[in-house]
């Protein structure tokens, strides 16, 4: 009879640990998944599953697409403070938000009018985290001058006429 009672009770604990993961599941769903996939980014930082460096990510990612780069810029900005101390220091499960986050900054600072340092400054910080982002060695090629002087920025000879040759 107890072993009965004890065998009882762990499958009553196992059944209750099992509806209570999937209600978790079925709460972070509703509460921040379904907002954040819609834009709908302040009711999905009030969830209690939230990554709020998440929230910043993309609420910036949807300004600059907006072309709303000051907004952007600011948002990115607040992530990256979340994310990196004021010894410089990040967690390392975070690698991959502040490269896609340093990315969007230099791609926001790149069409803002004389940001291109900052933008160079935001690729290169990408390519520290990921040398082989290739989205941002092609970016950072397109702004920068080459090495030796030249100082086109990396723009491309105008066609049709005839350049000389060094």
């Amino acid at each position: 009879m107890f072993k009965g009672l004890i065998k009882f009770a762990g499958r009553l604990t196992l059944s209750l640990a099992i509806a209570c993961a999937f209600g978790y599941g079925i709460y972070g769903f509703v509460t921040y998944a379904v907002p954040l996939s819609k834009g709908n980014y302040r009711q999905a930082m009030m969830s209690l599953v939230a990554d709020p460096t998440e929230v910043l990510i993309n609420g910036g990612e949807e300004a600059y697409e907006k072309s709303k780069l000051g907004e952007a810029t600011k948002v990115l900005e607040l992530a990256l403070e979340k994310m990196v101390d004021k010894s410089g220091h990040f967690k390392l499960s975070d690698r991959w938000k502040l490269e896609r986050t340093y990315f969007l900054l230099g791609k926001c600072y790149q069409r803002q009018e004389g940001g291109e340092g900052k933008a160079i400054e935001n690729y290169q910080e990408t390519l520290r985290i990921n040398p082989r982002n290739l989205a941002a060695k092609y970016n950072l090629e397109m702004i920068q001058p080459p090495p030796g002087g030249g100082g086109d920025g990396g723009k491309q000879p105008d066609q049709g006429k005839i350049q000389p040759k060094i």
